[in-house]
């Protein structure tokens, strides 16, 4: 009987650790995984020199190419944005709008400009932390910085100085 209670007591340990492991697994490869695409954002802006929407000339912007990429990787999660941001409740849409504070976005945006008429845009990704049988547990936001942008653009106008 001794060891049976023992071994119980041993069990119990065991299956704890094996959650708080899987829990730190979890954030980890959700975190990988989202940061990836932030990365991905910003040299996307960079390459198309901020956000521009499709012209005549132009086969895409790079809100329809950002957006459709979010898609193709699945991203599906969603947070509320800041004052001044501006966001997308849809993936199909070429036009980011000005958020607010009752909404959930896929992405939030701002960006701002020095001295130097350069502008440097700001975006932030969200990932959740699920687990099965308990659901979302907390809410992250990863954010990052593209490089200074001369004549940049946003919603397909250029940004003034």
């Amino acid at each position: 009987m001794r060891e049976a209670v023992g071994s119980t007591w041993i069990y119990g340990l065991v299956l704890t650790f094996t959650l708080i492991f899987a829990g730190f697994l979890v954030i980890a490869l959700s975190y990988s995984k989202t940061y990836k695409l932030k990365n991905e954002m910003t040299s996307m802006i960079e390459k198309y020199e901020g956000f521009t929407i499709m012209d005549a000339h132009s086969t895409g912007g790079s809100v329809k190419i950002i957006n459709q990429y979010l898609k193709n990787a699945g991203y599906s999660n969603r947070g509320n944005c800041g004052a001044g941001e501006y966001g997308t409740t849809d993936l199909t849409s070429e036009i980011l709008e000005e958020t607010n504070e009752n909404e959930t976005y896929y992405y939030c945006i701002s960006y701002s400009t020095n001295a130097n008429c350069r502008t440097i845009f700001k975006v932030t990704l969200f990932y959740n932390f699920n687990l099965p049988f308990l659901g979302q547990l907390r809410k992250y936001k990863v954010t990052g910085e593209t490089n200074e942008i001369y004549e940049a653009y946003f919603n397909g106008e250029k940004i003034a100085c």
